[in-house]
């Protein structure tokens, strides 16, 4: 049998590297780290997950949640939000929609196929009314935020779509469900 050994950083013959997916993937002993200096919250609090590729827009709207009373855990991209929504419930996922390797409307529909009762609302800068129709139609969001937004309307957004679910709820609990 032949000996096989490393040469200088080259991996030895029939190594494979890492398949690309697994080279982004946060390791396996982080874990979603919610913010201990913000308001504090109360028990209509959400556990919001914030999706973007730009550190900057991923951090204001991180913290702008938190300002609003719910707890923020902040992901750079989808597959970091898939692995954090793997780890942790979350009520609500806010992600971007122009993101590299899988854009917000692929992640949301991976969400609602593995996590049918998270809400999510895509962010957008970029989207086209013809873009921004077909994502209307498609039922995989449940709202919208055009940026650039500010705290009120983040804060409706997020109220409307808990009213929404309240009255879901109510109207399954009416019929017996």
């Amino acid at each position: 049998m032949p000996v096989v050994k490393e040469i200088e950083g080259k991996s030895p013959a029939g190594a494979q590297p890492p398949t690309f997916t697994e080279s982004i993937r946060p390791p396996q002993d982080a874990y979603p780290v919610q913010s201990t200096d913000g308001p504090q919250v109360d028990a209509n609090s959400c556990r919001i997950l914030v999706v973007d590729d730009d550190p900057t827009i991923l951090n204001l709207v991180a913290k702008m949640v938190e300002r609003l009373g719910h707890y923020a855990t902040a992901a750079e991209d989808a597959m970091a939000a898939l692995f954090y929504l793997a780890a942790a419930h979350y009520h609500l996922v806010i992600t971007d929609y122009k993101m590299p390797f899988m854009d917000g409307y692929q992640l949301a529909a991976r969400i609602k196929a593995q996590h049918g009762g998270t809400r999510i609302i895509i962010m957008t800068g970029h989207c086209e009314e013809e873009v921004t129709n077909w994502l209307h139609g498609s039922g995989i969001a449940d709202g919208f935020l055009f940026k650039p937004f500010d705290l009120n309307a983040l804060k409706e957004k997020i109220e409307a779509l808990n009213d929404r679910h309240d009255d879901a709820i109510r109207h399954v609990n009416a019929w017996g469900g």
